[in-house]
Formats: C-alpha cells, structure tokens, sequence
C-alpha cells in the first residue's frame, strides 16, 4: 500500500502581494455606542474588543514599552496597555471624549492607570514633533472609523510615524465597512507617511475545535432612540462581518 506523500507547508503563509498573513481567534465587538451601554463594549468608539487589543500590545510590544494611541475612544487600548505593564500615550478630541476614556480607564484600571497619559486634541491638531514622546513609542495602534477621510488618514498615519521610533510597528484595523478605511487607502496613506508594510492579520472572532472554527456571537444589544453608532444589528439574509483585517507597518 503506498504511504502518502507528506507535503512541507510554506512558512510563513503570504498573500499575492508578499505580505506575510496570520490569522487570530479573538473575542467577537460586543455592546453598541456610550449611549447604548457599557462604554468598555462600546465598538463604535474603539472598533477593538479589549482581548485582541492585548493580543496586539502584547505581540509587538515588551513589558515598559510606550504605546501610541492617537485616538482613545472608549479607553479599550489605553487599559489594555496599562493592565498588560505598559506605558500609554493617548490622545482624545473633545473634553467630553477625554472625559468618558479617562472615567473608564480609572473605573477598569484604577491600579495601574497612572501608567497611561491622556491629552486633549486629535491627529493634526496637535504637533507630535514638539512632545517629548516623539520617536519613543515601541507601537501605535489606530482604529479609523468609516467615516475618515483622506485627509484626516493622512493626519493620522503621520502623527503614529512620528511618535514610532525606528522599527516601531502601527497597527490599523479595518472591519469591512465602506468608506475610507479599506485595505487600499490605509496601505497607501501608510506608506506615504515612510511606513513599511509588514504583515496582515485577520482577527477572526470564533473558536477552534476538532478542526473547525465556530463565530462567536456577541451579546445583541438595543439601541436607543436617535442613536448613531455604526454597529447595527444582524440582517437576516445578509452577510455578518465576524473578523477584523489588522494591517501592521513598521517603521524604517
């Protein structure tokens, strides 16, 4: 009887383009907007689940290391660096957004809070080049929303290439929405700012088992009257987005 033939798998599996890809299993986005509930859960502020924004810190980053956050949103990166022993250098637009991240960070991370930073102001508005953590952060993590445009990614991919130092590594998420978020714009306006494609990532939100992966559902959640978060509840019929695309670019 002939044995059969044993085949060597590529290491690392890469797409068309060279890019080496990974895939993670990671929590589903779970809650709505601060107006709906809890504002941890909140996945229009912060399209990360708290668990995979440690998988990245965790994976790019060592224990002291300073990350960059140019947007905090709902505070998830900001404890999940603080709670995980790093430093964090986060930015919020508005009083009121500097306000909630700062409640909920001392709320879910009241011990080690005083190893996050938090300033007022946004990508372009304010001058990185002028701060003292310019060039010292080990890694940057942006999660632009389907609503940025081409010049507010252009603000926000050169705010995060600044802050890097040498061989720093960006972090940007998509999660299949329309608008300026896709795969293309955030390649190009990465590399425009002197960044370095690395690797792509897709963060599946399911588990393993016997050879299979199962989604995992998040909680459904009402929404309140005039609420305009963008995660919406599942169509029937309709395709669920269950993964985010991690796109890493690191910093010559």
């Amino acid at each position: 009887m002939n044995q059969p033939t044993r085949t060597t798998p590529k290491s690392p599996r890469t797409n068309p383009s060279g890019v080496p890809l990974s895939v993670w299993l990671t929590e589903p986005l779970a809650g709505c907007c601060p107006l709906c509930g809890n504002p941890i859960g909140a996945a229009c502020a912060n399209r990360l689940p708290l668990g995979l924004a440690r998988q990245i810190i965790e994976a790019f980053t060592a224990p002291g290391d300073l990350v960059y956050v140019p947007e905090a949103g709902n505070a998830t990166c900001l404890i999940a660096a603080v709670t995980t022993g790093r430093r964090v250098l986060g930015y919020a637009r508005t009083h009121h957004d500097a306000d909630l991240a700062y409640a909920t960070l001392h709320h879910q991370a009241a011990q080690v809070a005083s190893l996050a930073l938090l300033r007022r102001g946004h990508p372009g508005a304010h001058s990185i080049t002028a701060d003292h953590h310019h060039g010292s952060a080990r890694l940057a993590i942006a999660a632009p929303h389907a609503f940025t445009t081409h010049a507010e990614l252009a603000a926000l991919t050169d705010a995060c290439a600044q802050a890097l130092k040498p061989d720093g590594v960006l972090v940007m998420t998509a999660r299949q929405s329309t608008g300026q978020d896709t795969a293309a714009y955030l390649v190009a306006h990465a590399r425009a700012s002197g960044l370095v494609y690395l690797q792509h990532i897709v963060a599946a939100e399911a588990t393993a088992a016997d050879g299979h992966l199962t989604p995992a559902v998040a909680p459904r959640v009402r929404h309140r009257q005039h609420c305009v978060c963008h995660h919406t509840q599942p169509v029937p019929g309709r395709h669920n987005v269950i993964h985010n695309d991690l796109f890493a670019f690191t910093k010559p």
